[in-house]
């Protein structure tokens, strides 16, 4: 038969073939250092987000601390500062100075002037049963002028201020009916002061999910536990406080 022969590969094919086997091995690592480039970039991206997330989660923690600070303590008592009586022993001071923060606890009337409101409430009130509205309210103005700080006695005598002014007014919008509708504001605002129980529902309830959220805890339901040892003191504490210095509004 036809002799076999070897096939002869063309010079072309030849080079190309070294060089493609040349290449190879290159072109290996490079695809490895390419896998472990991508990896290593896939991890610092995953701590950088852990970190993110973190400093978000600190973030938003302190940001509820601060909101139940300011709710137990910085809101009732700039409030307090804000909408109290005026009177020449508060009217200088810097707001949160310590004579300021003092000035705004309970401080007992001198005696002799406590009774001198007392007998000036009493008598506008008389003045203001028998039909004498304007005189009733010089009286009742001198109970915020002799006991500023006691909120009950003056509470009575801005709602009774309040009553004068309405008798008096002839319509609805004239010069009397607005100083009654003053005189009911001074008392209402004065109410949100530091005796507003508002202000401290809000705080608890803002302490309790802070306190969860440190621990990592899904904020649970009120427990029997919790109500006794917490919830029936706090009640029993601002119940104490409003009937000693003075329910807002009534």
């Amino acid at each position: 038969g036809a002799p076999i022969g070897r096939a002869r590969s063309s010079p072309g094919r030849t080079a190309t073939a070294r060089r493609a086997s040349t290449s190879a091995p290159g072109s290996r690592v490079a695809v490895v250092r390419a896998r472990v480039g991508t990896e290593r970039s896939s991890s610092s991206t995953s701590s950088g987000a852990t970190d993110a997330s973190g400093v978000s989660r600190r973030a938003a923690l302190a940001g509820k601390a601060l909101f139940t600070l300011g709710e137990a303590f910085i809101f009732p008592w700039a409030t307090e500062g804000a909408t109290r009586p005026k009177s020449p022993a508060t009217a200088d001071l810097a707001p949160f100075s310590p004579a300021w923060l003092s000035s705004i606890l309970y401080t007992e009337t001198d005696p002799d002037a406590k009774a001198s409101a007392k007998a000036a409430l009493l008598l506008g009130e008389a003045l203001q049963a028998e039909g004498k509205h304007a005189e009733a309210v010089e009286k009742f103005e001198e109970v915020y002028a002799l006991a500023p700080t006691e909120y009950k006695m003056c509470q009575r005598a801005g709602l009774r201020t309040a009553v004068s002014y309405k008798a008096m007014s002839a319509r609805l919008g004239d010069e009397y009916d607005k100083k009654a509708n003053d005189a009911k504001q001074v008392v209402w605002w004065w109410g949100r002061g530091t005796r507003w129980p508002g202000w401290y529902i809000v705080a608890y309830l803002s302490a309790r999910n802070v306190w969860f959220e440190t621990r990592e805890d899904p904020v649970g339901a009120f427990t029997a536990t919790e109500g006794l040892a917490v919830l029936v003191p706090i009640w029993l504490g601002l119940l104490y406080a409003l009937v000693t210095f003075g329910i807002p509004d009534y």
